[in-house]
């Protein structure tokens, strides 16, 4: 699924490309994106990213594009049929996702999280959920899914199944210092392709040659050597160093 680093890749790429251009017109290809043409009215004027989201700001009104598991927007031609395509007069920008789980729909609805790439790190951590199961919740910061939870946890050398309740202040700090330095790093090379994910010109991202314990399991830790693990938490896969990453 893309997270921030992913959609806020793309958002740079979109405004670049549409900022100040007006939509000529948008084809629907899936039943279940029916109506969405609606929404595309004059030219866009902003193009902004909330959390996972993307949010276009046209003449019109607000549209919020939410990519899902495997969504992704392309610029020219695309590789596979477009669930919807919208022209501009520089070209035309198509929505290709293979699972169809992405939407587009009105402002609203959006998770209120912390983003933590333009806010302080969240007040309140008085949770009972382990540790890494909060930072993916949406409505405490937003964006961050497994693959960036998994590593910034391991970058703040903090166990991903400690409540987080009992994460002293200094914890909180490193987590969400970690978090923001693997995002950044992340969208410096336009993000993780584990399978779909490309950006706006159909390039993969580069994050993955990075990666530090996701996906890594057996593998030797980065920091220590010691072999790393993987286990299931909320059914997500969760790859963690036993020797690093202890509370």
């Amino acid at each position: 699924m893309p997270e921030l680093a992913e959609v806020e890749t793309l958002r740079g790429q979109l405004e670049e490309e549409i900022l100040g251009e007006e939509v000529l017109g948008v084809s629907v290809f899936d039943s279940k994106l029916r109506g969405s043409e609606v929404l595309f009215r004059g030219r866009v004027c902003a193009v902004k990213r909330h959390g996972k989201a993307l949010v276009l700001t046209l003449e019109g009104g607000d549209v919020v594009i939410r990519l899902g598991m495997s969504g992704r927007l392309k610029l020219g031609a695309p590789e596979r049929p477009p669930r919807l395509t919208l022209r501009f007069p520089g070209g035309e920008i198509h929505l290709i996702d293979r699972r169809r789980l992405s939407s587009i729909g009105p402002l609203g609805g959006l998770p209120k999280g912390v983003d933590p790439l333009l806010g302080d790190p969240p007040l309140v951590w008085d949770s009972s959920r382990p540790v890494k199961a909060l930072l993916m919740d949406q409505d405490f910061l937003l964006g961050v899914g497994n693959i960036y939870a998994s590593e910034a946890l391991f970058v703040a050398a903090v166990d991903p199944f400690v409540p987080a309740s009992r994460l002293s202040p200094e914890e909180r700090l490193r987590i969400f210092g970690a978090v923001r330095e693997v995002l950044l790093e992340a969208i410096s090379l336009r993000g993780t392709t584990i399978s779909d994910w490309r950006d706006l010109y159909g390039r993969p991202g580069l994050y993955q040659e990075r990666l530090r314990v996701y996906g890594k399991e057996g593998r030797p830790c980065p920091r220590c050597g010691s072999p790393i693990r993987r286990r299931v938490l909320s059914g997500r896969g969760t790859w963690f160093c036993p020797s690093c990453q202890v509370q």
